[in-house]
């Protein structure tokens, strides 16, 4: 056993950085960068950290989402921050990091279940409430993101060692979402005047067939001004800049990386940045947490799927391959395409459900005979799915000699059940694109009305 965990820890290092005997993939600045950059998160955590002490000591004087601000940015600071200085300094020590494993699925399954039995349970009761939650809500948003890591890798994550996972877990959850949030308040403006005069004849059809569907009324809610706002930014200005945002803080490394790799770095920032998002969704609707939580865990492969997708993209583009060009723009248009789809159907489930987000609806609202909330959520299901089953076959792309040595025979063997084929990922993209662009252009003009 530990003549196969040395083994383990070598080709592991080995595989991360596509180069024999485990060379460096990061140059040392870069690792000082790193190092700074996480000592300047770990700074602020200092005060946040005697804050929530206070709020403890205070008690039911204190709103619990103000707790749950304060807590999240203990994560972000002490937690991301922490993790970044830590590993930073064993790579300057030249310290060799084994492979990166996770639990199995079914382990962060159950204690997803666990963890929102325990917070409703808490919630319910008011028994130490500012203690609890805020712990349970963070952990419980992490598990999905990376439960799909897990089904990408089956669990043998040995292209990608533990240094690099959690360093770009970290990254996404921090540097990646403001990146996000800065080119969300950028891309809007840009997007409205390049869609002004395109929109009026769709969105005549697209209120003509809601009314035929479902009637007026909730023609007029799925067409005014406050849905069709939410669902431009949610479905077609979110995609465009988290996509753009979610791997860049990756770029340093996965030029140096193998494919499976970069693929994986990339899916374990997306998994850092999906993290954030679930705190931060669940709690501006901390009323409907656990639905939020339960819808959200269906897609958790979305964010982590679209990241690695994006990972590729640029270390195809930084190291000039050929066609790398097209690539970027084809894996670009399936990530953005996937993730419109989703955020959109999320956005329909709440409306067409009766949530009274956008005014007063009818508690369900039949199409042709069918639930509209009930048949947008399965496709959500069925999207969640396909996610996870694209992500496994980009993860089984490459198995580099030394595998077997990490794993046993029956878990190295490829799985060509999960491998799919260009085509099939082409037309896949094209479908979603297809769905994205006359939604977009619709939501657009409208905002302008």
């Amino acid at each position: 056993m530990g003549e196969r965990a040395e083994v383990g820890e070598t080709v592991g290092e080995e595989l991360a950085t596509g180069s024999p005997g485990g060379e460096m993939a990061l140059s040392r600045g870069w690792k000082r960068a790193i190092l700074i950059l996480g000592l300047c998160l770990v700074v602020p955590g200092v005060p946040l950290a005697l804050s929530y002490c206070l709020l403890l000591g205070v008690g039911s004087g204190y709103e619990l989402a103000e707790a749950l601000v304060v807590f999240t940015g203990l994560g972000l600071t002490l937690g991301a921050g922490g993790e970044a200085v830590v590993r930073a300094r064993e790579a300057l020590r030249g310290k060799p990091s084994p492979p990166l494993r996770l639990p199995p699925i079914w382990a962060l399954v159950g204690l997803f279940g666990l963890l929102v039995g325990v917070g409703y349970g808490v919630t319910a009761a008011h028994v130490a409430l500012l203690l609890f939650f805020s712990l349970t809500l963070l952990l419980a948003a992490a598990l999905p993101p990376l439960w799909a890591v897990t089904w990408f890798t089956r669990g043998a994550s040995a292209a990608l060692t533990r240094r690099r996972g959690w360093v770009a877990f970290a990254g996404g959850a921090t540097a990646g979402v403001l990146l996000a949030l800065l080119l969300e308040l950028a891309l809007p403006g840009l997007l409205f005047a390049l869609v002004d005069n395109l929109a009026w004849p769709v969105l005549a059809e697209l209120e003509r067939l809601l009314r035929a569907l479902a009637g007026r009324d909730v023609a007029r809610a799925l067409t005014g001004p406050g849905f069709i706002y939410a669902f431009v930014q949610l479905a077609v200005v979110a995609p465009l800049a988290e996509e753009l945002a979610k791997p860049l803080i990756t770029l340093p490394l996965v030029k140096r990386l193998p494919q499976r790799a970069a693929f994986l770095v990339g899916a374990m920032a997306g998994a850092g940045f999906a993290a954030l998002e679930n705190v931060i969704y669940a709690t501006a609707g901390y009323g409907l947490w656990i639905g939020i939580l339960v819808v959200r865990a269906t897609g958790g492969a979305i964010h982590p799927l679209g990241s690695g997708l994006m990972a590729l993209a640029w270390r195809d583009l930084l190291r000039r391959e050929p066609g790398a060009g097209r690539t970027w723009l084809q894996r670009f248009g399936l990530a953005t395409g996937i993730h419109a789809l989703w955020n959109g159907g999320s956005l329909l489930v709440l409306t067409l459900a009766g949530a009274q987000f956008f005014g007063t609806l009818p508690p369900e609202i039949d199409v042709l005979g069918l639930s509209a909330g009930g048949t947008t959520l399965a496709l959500l299901i069925v999207l969640g799915l396909a996610a996870l089953w694209l992500g496994r076959s980009l993860a089984q792309e490459e198995r580099p000699a030394g595998w077997e040595a990490l794993i046993s025979p029956e878990e190295a063997a490829p799985d060509t059940r999960f491998i799919l084929s260009d085509r099939a990922v082409a037309i896949w993209a094209l479908a979603c694109l297809a769905a994205l662009v006359p939604l977009g252009i619709a939501g657009l003009k409208m905002v302008l009305r």
